[in-house]
């Protein structure tokens, strides 16, 4: 069989052709086989069961505790620092609000001119971070001062701030005294000294006195279950029952007392009304006649604030003594102002 030259040229080329793709395939089977490999996601670890819950067992669940109710929104301890570092408070930083805390704050309100109500507002706390320093009168390096215009008391010892306190002196109201009479409640103001003292309880015409420390007469600074922010006393000075017992341990007879400022106050000695016979619990330790110094021009202005129904109280009758006079001082004494 003869074949032109066409057929061979063309059997040549379908023969070569095929021999080129066979080895394209065979060089594309094993990169593709290698993609492929490298496409393939790697086996996975094997992860044991979780095991399956007792539901005889329950699950720990620490109780929730609610906060008691009206709980402080503030740092206590810090507030209690801070007040001791400023001479108010000198209980422990223990994070509990109790009468001694409160009474401090009070203090810290008076000076500071706010509303002394002895609970720590946002004022109050701002105040702690920028406080009015009392300003002090001046005299002996030992001595008290009691401000009644502020209703505060200053215990200075070694020309240095000791503590302030929260005090309650003269109403200016009148009562009844047993003879028939009346006298008003009113605080002597001027320079004295703690003359005389009665440790414990002193049961007066007015009510009961706690560790009265009499300045001028029967006058005198003592605790009491009351100690409002405003004046309410029949004239003494109250403080509370704690604080009196820190004041009695802590201030000897001789001290200097000085009274200032205020409304509802006369000038020792003066015929004021309720002066001369106030009504008291009629101690006469101290002998002597009072000698009396030139009065007011005019009676002092009144204006009565409230007092709390059913508060006990009770200062003490006049006990005959000399005329007190400004103490020797350290420095100038400063000047009275007219009651």
């Amino acid at each position: 069989m003869r074949f032109s030259r066409k057929m061979v040229v063309a059997a040549l080329a379908l023969t070569l052709l095929g021999m080129a793709v066979g080895v394209g395939v065979a060089a594309y089977r094993p990169g593709r086989a290698a993609q492929v490999a490298s496409e393939s996601p790697s086996p996975q670890p094997t992860i044991p069961p979780l095991p399956k819950p007792d539901p005889t067992v329950l699950p720990t669940v620490a109780p929730f505790t609610p906060p008691p109710p009206g709980a402080p929104s503030y740092d206590v301890v810090a507030a209690q620092q801070r007040l001791n570092e400023l001479h108010y408070y000198i209980g422990p930083a223990d994070g509990k609000i109790g009468p001694a805390y409160r009474s401090a704050v009070m203090a810290f309100q008076k000076v500071q001119g706010l509303g002394a109500d002895g609970v720590m507002g946002e004022a109050s706390l701002a105040a702690l971070a920028n406080p009015v320093i009392p300003e002090l009168r001046g005299g002996p390096a030992t001595r008290i001062e009691v401000d009644l215009s502020k209703q505060v008391l200053y215990l200075v010892e070694g020309g240095q701030l000791i503590r302030v306190l929260p005090i309650s002196s003269g109403s200016g109201k009148t009562y009844g005294l047993k003879n028939g009479g009346t006298a008003r409640s009113l605080t002597p103001v001027g320079w004295f000294k703690i003359e005389r003292r009665i440790k414990g309880e002193r049961v007066a015409e007015l009510g009961v006195l706690y560790d009265p420390m009499y300045f001028y007469r029967g006058w005198a600074i003592h605790g009491s279950n009351s100690v409002p922010a405003y004046p309410a006393s029949h004239g003494c000075v109250r403080v509370t029952r704690a604080d009196a017992i820190w004041l009695f341990a802590r201030v000897p007879n001789g001290v200097a007392v000085n009274l200032y400022g205020g409304v509802h106050t006369f000038t020792a000695g003066s015929s004021a009304p309720g002066t001369d016979n106030p009504a008291g619990d009629g101690a006469t330790a101290d002998t002597g006649t009072a000698t009396p110094t030139p009065s007011p021009t005019s009676t002092p202005t009144t204006n009565p604030s409230p007092s709390p129904s059913g508060e006990p109280s009770g200062e003490p009758s006049p006990a005959p003594t000399p005329t007190p006079s400004p103490s020797g001082s350290a420095s100038p004494a400063p000047v009275l102002p007219t009651p």
